[in-house]
């Protein structure tokens, strides 16, 4: 069976071709794609080639579709699904306290055939019913939205002050729709330089900042890094992964406060110990999700409306190897996401 696809080759060429995937056998399940998502580490993978085990490869692991076929009868066709992209060993240690602690994590795309394509077999285990009515173009927000709900659910306690998200894309937008549904009524401020993304921000309801005077201690700093001077917060976000950012969100946070890491950045940063212990600050980590992504569906199916403006870009499955290739340096304001059929 062949499939349209997207194929990046050795040399990170990007094209449209088709690949051969196996029939769906008992225990997986055809699903014919109706959106996949773009995520920065498709981006990252596309500009290195790092992570990916095969060649051509099939990038997109966001993906919301129907089933197609299901020979062992676990859950009907026409239903809409989203896919687990979590391919997690099942046998280290890191395995055994949550899948998210997995040593050696591999992703759909990465080590299998991915989304960005008309077919898509995986395992029935890695499929979430939709409820009925559930549209997919929506749906497809719900692995990013589980990786959110996932940050926040690091922080021990709610935020007791104001907290700032640095950085807007997409992961950065879903985090601060997080926090506020879990705690309406909660500051919400970002610092994020593209004017689109800010104006996205401000529109969504967080309040914008922007560097500040003169005469503060670490003023100089904190005007390079972008973040206000002067100012601080009980929890900072770092969504952005910009060279510094963590030694900027870390100078932002207040005493006390908590420094919640989400993006990715191979960037060393220094780090004084002194400056934690004495101002009590925490820094978090966080990694992908564990049990939210029913809970995504679910949230994305009651209020669709409150995440529809966040999918700013449709691409058909002709027109991503172009724009794919600028997104690095013409970023979009949202979420973009490829439809890889027509109708």
């Amino acid at each position: 069976m062949r499939t349209d696809a997207l194929l990046p080759d050795r040399d990170l060429n990007l094209v449209l071709g088709s690949r051969e995937i196996d029939p769906p056998v008992p225990g997986e399940v055809l699903v014919r794609v109706a959106w996949a998502g773009v995520c920065g580490s498709d981006l990252h993978v596309l500009a290195s080639g790092a992570w990916v085990a095969y060649w051509p490869a099939t990038l997109g692991h966001e993906v919301a579709g129907t089933v197609e076929d299901c020979p062992g009868g676990e859950i009907a066709p026409g239903t809409t699904v989203v896919v687990d992209s979590r391919l997690p060993c099942g046998r280290c240690a890191g395995c055994s306290q949550a899948p998210s602690l997995c040593h050696n994590m591999t992703w759909l795309g990465e080590s299998r055939p991915g989304g960005f394509a008309r077919l898509l077999v995986v395992p029935v285990s890695s499929v979430v019913a939709c409820p009925e009515g559930t549209e997919p173009a929506i749906a497809v927000l719900a692995e990013p939205l589980a990786v959110a709900m996932h940050a926040v659910s690091r922080l021990v306690a709610p935020p007791p002050g104001p907290v700032l998200v640095v950085g807007y894309g997409p992961v950065g937008a879903l985090v601060h729709l997080e926090l506020l549904r879990r705690w309406p009524g909660l500051e919400v401020c970002v610092r994020e330089p593209l004017a689109s993304r800010a104006e996205l921000a401000l529109a969504l309801g967080a309040k914008l900042v922007a560097p500040s005077g003169l005469g503060a201690a670490g003023t100089a700093a904190a005007e390079e890094d972008g973040l206000p001077a002067g100012t601080e917060f009980a929890l900072v976000v770092d969504t952005a992964g910009y060279p510094q950012s963590l030694a900027a969100a870390s100078r932002a946070v207040a005493n006390g406060g908590t420094v919640l890491v989400v993006a990715l950045s191979g960037q060393a940063v220094p780090v004084v110990p002194s400056d934690l212990v004495e101002r009590a600050i925490s820094i978090v980590g966080c990694i992908g999700f564990d049990g939210e992504l029913p809970e995504a569906v679910g949230v994305l199916a009651c209020a669709p409306d409150r995440y529809r403006p966040l999918v700013t870009e449709a691409l058909l499955l002709e027109e991503a190897p172009q724009r794919l290739a600028e997104l690095g340096r013409r970023p979009s304001v949202g979420k973009v996401v490829v439809r890889p059929w027509r109708d």
